[in-house]
């Protein structure tokens, strides 16, 4: 399955070229079952609050400084970090994707603006919508 990964403005700002396709090349191998880069982490999606959940939100946590313990032989359910690639993944086309956004301080921003993955979730079902 060809995988079509599409970037929101936010994230084009946030990131270098070099490092966006990076990014966005790793991001279709993992996803198209080819293996995790090495500092790719957990990968699950919001579960909370219900609209969020419903919006097929979800994130992978990347290794930043805060990645203690990121062994290669840990498993990536385990491998944890303050930072977040947010994304989500078309209703009906499931190889596409989009990567919504590159979040560092992720944990501290959650919980100063609650209101910021209700944000996310909108516009994961405007994409989810066309796909």
């Amino acid at each position: 399955m060809d995988i079509r990964v599409f970037v929101s403005e936010e994230v084009k700002t946030s990131s270098s070229q070099p490092v966006l396709k990076k990014i966005v090349d790793e991001f279709k191998l993992y996803k198209s079952g080819q293996g995790r880069p090495a500092h790719f982490g957990r990968d699950v999606p919001y579960d909370f609050p219900f609209s969020v959940r419903e919006s097929g939100l979800a994130h992978v946590h990347l290794k930043d400084s805060t990645s203690k313990n990121w062994h290669l032989k840990k498993v990536s359910f385990s491998k944890t970090s303050n930072t977040a690639l947010i994304y989500c993944q078309g209703a009906v086309q499931k190889n596409c994707y989009f990567l919504i956004s590159i979040l560092e301080n992720a944990h501290e921003t959650y919980r100063v603006k609650p209101l910021y993955l209700e944000y996310l979730a909108e516009r994961a079902e405007v994409f989810r919508e066309k796909f």
